[in-house]
């Protein structure tokens, strides 16, 4: 029974999982789990969406970044850096003041 196997689920290196279907029968103890751990929410056995509590995708969003390899940097962001490391290394700021005497 589903019951038995929701409360009854240790925390294991994968996602605990339940069928879209029983997400709807047992809407109240699903959204318990997802407020302690993700719970995935699978349709016809495969993966589709995750529940989870709202802080911790709050906190995973705030972690969200992109990584570029140098030569594949937006000439934006190049732009950026190179105007940074000439900051730190002359100690001068975009708009010219000196920021290290």
């Amino acid at each position: 029974m589903y019951l038995t196997y929701l409360t009854g689920m240790s925390q294991s290196k994968s996602d605990p999982s339940v069928a879209a279907n029983e997400v709807q029968r047992h809407w109240g103890e699903v959204s318990d789990r997802a407020l302690r751990h993700p719970v995935v929410i699978t349709s016809k056995g495969r993966p589709r969406h995750v529940l989870m509590a709202y802080d911790e995708y709050q906190r995973l969003k705030a972690r969200d970044r992109r990584a570029y390899r140098i030569e594949d940097l937006p000439d934006d962001l190049a732009a950026q850096l190179e105007a940074g490391l000439d900051e730190l290394r002359y100690g001068v700021a975009e708009d010219g003041d000196t920021v290290i005497g």
